[in-house]
């Protein structure tokens, strides 16, 4: 007896079987036919679809594409770049936290904020205010601004102001009293480097070469004699407050100073040591 062939829906079915697929094909099985009759009869039978899901390297990438990230340009603000992306400034600012800190109300250029995914960890610090219109770039819908008192920087601090003189300077003056500003350096002087209260203090006199010093009331010598630290005291607390006391200049161990920032420079020999002002610092204040 003759062998008898396999039908060819058969063999078919095989091939297809092992037939490659190309990446995110269909492949289309074909139903088994009841028997070979039905098919030579013309009898129309209807396949059926099978699809078989296969990795495109374009749903990869789709699936492991980075988050999206905006740097920050001078002018943006958070509602801007929030709703660039369809959120809150709210969500924006909790997935940044950790870049912009705890006040949204201040963004860099330059920095990175990412504009999708988890949000991350903010610094320690008390709750964010709502970001302000204007403030550093930033800026909220009006309905989640809070008030500006709220959020508006503390004032800088004033300088504390110098404590009041424990002392007055005793000035020996022969050309009537040297002026107020003067005086009141030579208290600070006096009370706050020590040893000086224990000095002769020259004020006004007549014969002074200089008008607008000793005889305008505008100038002092401190005689510290031979003891040149005390005079180097003196002239370093003259320096270090040179505006506060209104210092014009200083003049001692033949040099003379000009500005608290400047050098010092040479002056001439006059002769003697007080002359010299090598016993004494000399110091001219602003009339």
């Amino acid at each position: 007896m003759a062998k008898h062939r396999a039908p060819r829906y058969v063999r078919t079915k095989k091939v297809l079987a092992k037939a490659p697929v190309a990446a995110g094909a269909t492949v289309v099985g074909f139903g088994v036919l009841s028997s070979p009759a039905q098919a030579s009869a013309g009898t129309t039978v209807l396949a059926h679809a099978v699809e078989v899901p296969v990795a495109t390297p374009a749903a990869d990438a789709g699936a492991a594409a980075p988050e999206a990230d905006h740097t920050v340009e001078r002018g943006d603000t958070i509602a801007e770049i929030a709703a660039a992306h369809g959120q809150s400034w709210r969500e924006l600012y909790q997935r940044n936290a950790g870049v912009i800190g705890a006040d949204p109300n201040r963004i860099f250029p330059g920095q990175v904020l990412l504009t999708a995914g988890p949000a991350t960890a903010a610094p320690a610090a008390p709750a964010a205010p709502a970001p302000l219109p204007g403030s550093a770039g930033n800026a909220a819908p009006a309905a989640a601004v809070a008030p500006l008192a709220a959020v508006a920087p503390a004032p800088a601090a004033a300088p504390a102001l110098a404590a009041a003189p424990a002392a007055t300077a005793r000035i020996t003056n022969s050309a009537g009293s040297v002026a107020p500003q003067v005086q009141a350096a030579a208290d600070r002087v006096v009370s706050e480097v020590p040893g000086a209260d224990s000095i002769t203090i020259g004020g006004t006199r007549a014969s002074a070469a200089d008008p607008n010093g000793h005889p305008s009331g505008l100038a002092l010598d401190y005689m510290v004699g031979s003891d040149a630290a005390l005079g180097d005291a003196i002239v370093a607390f003259h320096v270090a407050h040179w505006d506060e006391l209104g210092v014009e200049y200083v003049i001692w161990e033949q040099r003379i100073l000009t500005s608290p920032t400047g050098a010092w420079k040479a002056m001439a020999d006059r002769g003697s040591a007080t002359a010299n002002h090598m016993d004494h610092p000399h110091v001219n204040y602003v009339g």
